[in-house]
């Protein structure tokens, strides 16, 4: 699992300075209070003072960019502690767009978003953001490590072709803190390694969002003659989640398509194509078209790989934050599935696999879900998972064709594991 494990190795390291709180809103350690922040911010809001009952107020596309630039300057500290509130709706048609949030500043933290940033229900459209360069976290938002909620957005445009980017989102690169309430609709994202609408790279709590009508376009070739080992180039893409490693969602609706362009890519779901080491995945629903045309690994409706370890002390220990659910719950999730991959293994209608990890294989409990649609051309597939090692397959219910004949088996016959390559 190189690229996605080194990226959440790296996210470790800004991870030290949040403090998750049980709201999922982050406090960081070294936070500063609003009233003590370097920079005067009274040229960048129309008003308010930061606080929770007066947050900072932006209601043009020029204090969006004012905020943004304060962000990634460093000048506000990430903005820790304080409130930032969207005051009305705004149309970057045309706008050079760059993401809010950076990991320029990797001591300090302050690069990175660290606040909260309530829209108000207000809708950001006509984002797009195009590059050929190298970037981690691409998005409305490049980093967050603190809330962002109540937010729309749609008609986005997010494509990054440099072949070792990661964290490409339509809303947020990478989520480090918490997205609750959160909806993107008519969103196209174009990405490498961990691609998804909603957040490209995950390792908070995402909370009753919504991605409808999104494209996920997964792009680069693997090659895998030397063994099924995770890759780090085309992998993980997902309508709500490109990859995640740690964290919950719940409550998340999605529809749309992911697309592949490369040889043998993995990963790939409709809520997210990566959702391993998540505690839980619940009461999600999505209608996903999967398309890929070379083959593929991991692949499932709901997401292509999941579950946790049975010790999380060895989570905690290679990945710097601690698991308590083992099996990860899947609970009352349903999904619609088409899915056209000729010659792809590790597949299922729900889940395609766990991850080989550390002398075992992670292992998820899926209970009262459901699954319906029909898969083409995958290799000894199953109606809801298509690897379940020491998993827990509970009350869920299925109705899908296999190459046009209805399936049988809820747990496919995969005799290979899908292995991590950090062991």
């Amino acid at each position: 699992m190189v690229g996605f494990i080194n990226l959440a190795a790296l996210m470790m390291l800004s991870m030290a300075a949040c403090r998750i709180s049980p709201s999922g809103n982050e406090t960081p350690d070294n936070s500063i209070p609003p009233t003590e922040q370097s920079v005067s911010t009274s040229s960048v809001f129309a008003g308010g003072t930061g606080s929770e009952t007066d947050p900072y107020q932006i209601e043009t596309i020029a204090q969006l960019e004012a905020f943004r630039d304060s962000v990634n300057d460093g000048s506000q500290s990430g903005y820790a502690g304080a409130y930032i509130q969207l005051s009305a709706d705004l149309d970057l048609e045309g706008t050079d767009w760059t993401p809010i949030g950076t990991m320029e500043d990797m001591e300090g933290y302050y690069t990175m978003f660290l606040g909260t940033f309530d829209g108000g229900g207000h809708t950001v459209s006509n984002l797009t953001y195009e590059s050929e360069n190298f970037i981690i976290g691409a998005g409305l938002f490049g980093i967050n490590c603190g809330m962002v909620k109540n937010l729309n957005m749609e008609h986005v445009t997010v494509t990054v072709t440099d072949g070792t980017s990661q964290a490409i989102g339509g809303v947020i690169g990478y989520n480090m803190g918490g997205i609750d309430n959160v909806t993107l609709k008519n969103a196209d994202v174009t990405g490498n390694t961990c691609t998804g609408g909603i957040a490209g790279g995950n390792m908070g709590t995402v909370t009753n969002c919504r991605a409808e009508d999104i494209e996920i376009t997964v792009i680069g070739d693997n090659d895998f003659s030397a063994g099924l080992v995770q890759a780090d180039i085309a992998e993980c893409g997902g309508l709500v989640i490109g990859g995640s490693f740690g964290g919950t969602i719940d409550n998340c609706t999605a529809s749309g398509i992911v697309r592949t362009s490369g040889n043998e890519p993995v990963g790939l779901g409709g809520i997210g194509g990566c959702l391993e080491m998540m505690d839980s995945i619940t009461n999600c629903s999505v209608a996903v078209t999967i398309e890929s045309p070379k083959g593929g690994h991991a692949i499932g409706g709901l997401c292509g790989y999941a579950g946790t370890y049975s010790n999380p002390d060895i989570v905690l220990e290679t990945e710097g934050f601690s698991t308590t659910n083992y099996p990860c719950v899947v609970d009352n999730c349903s999904v619609e599935i088409v899915m056209s991959i000729p010659g792809a293994t590790h597949v299922g209608g729900l889940i395609g696999t766990g991850l080989y990890y550390y002398g075992e294989e992670t292992a998820f409990s899926m209970i009262n879900c459901r699954v319906s649609g029909s898969i083409d051309g995958a290799v000894t597939p199953g109606a809801v998972a298509g690897r379940a090692e020491g998993s827990v397959v509970d009350g869920c219910a299925f109705d899908v064709l296999f190459d046009g004949v209805k399936m049988e088996n809820a747990i496919g016959e995969t005799a290979c594991m899908y292995e991590s390559a950090d062991q």
